[in-house]
């Protein structure tokens, strides 16, 4: 799941830089970045969360 929510904000951003540069400028291309950044820190937050609970399961693994 986290791999297909990374792919996804990696390709909106390649197609996002692909645009011609007066596409990429303005208050909507201003607001199509500020998504993607929003996207990919969603994403890095639910890798951050899952490696914390694996670092928890595995510790109570160790502990047996």
């Amino acid at each position: 799941m986290l791999k297909f929510l990374q792919e996804r904000v990696n390709k909106a951003t390649k197609d996002f830089d692909s645009l011609p540069a007066e596409q990429r400028s303005g208050a909507a291309a201003a607001a199509t970045t500020q998504g993607l950044s929003q996207k990919q820190a969603r994403v890095r937050d639910l890798m951050r969360r899952l490696a914390v609970k694996m670092g928890k399961e595995n510790d109570a693994e160790e502990g047996r």
